[in-house]
């Protein structure tokens, strides 16, 4: 309810438990280092219930705040990302048993070394802003 903003320890096992201790931004699938999200927020309005929090990794919760990005969360329980141009984006659908993808990915890459790909100006480049982009392109009108 509203009588705290954060919540209790029950409450917290209870929302990684629903979200199966994953990220719930369409696309990602970290398990470490997640924050809780009131998807109404606690100045808003916002109630501390396990209806209205939502696990984020720390990159996509710095997103929401910093870029005006908003969670909901559909009847059937999945997690949408409204961006500020007015596009949602959905969760990839399932894959199909076997080999786990970021598996498969390492092997489909071992060859690429990580100096092969750079910024415009010869730095590396960051993960989580390149997944952000990546993802943003596979948002639904």
């Amino acid at each position: 309810g509203r009588r705290h903003r954060f919540p209790t320890s029950r409450l917290r096992t209870a929302v990684h438990a629903r979200d199966h201790g994953t990220c719930q931004y369409p696309g990602c699938d970290h398990t470490r280092w997640l924050n809780i999200h009131h998807l109404t927020g606690w100045a808003n309005g916002g109630h501390t219930d396990l209806d209205n929090l939502t696990l984020l990794c720390g990159t996509h919760h710095r997103h929401l705040h910093d870029e005006g990005i908003v969670l909901r969360r559909t009847p059937d329980g999945t997690t949408t990302a409204l961006l500020p141009d007015g596009r949602t984006l959905t969760p990839a659908p399932p894959v199909t048993p076997g080999e786990h993808p970021t598996t498969a990915l390492a092997d489909d890459t071992e060859h690429v070394t990580p100096d092969a790909i750079t910024t415009r100006n010869g730095g590396r480049l960051n993960l989580g802003e390149s997944l952000f982009v990546l993802l943003q392109g596979r948002a639904v009108a």
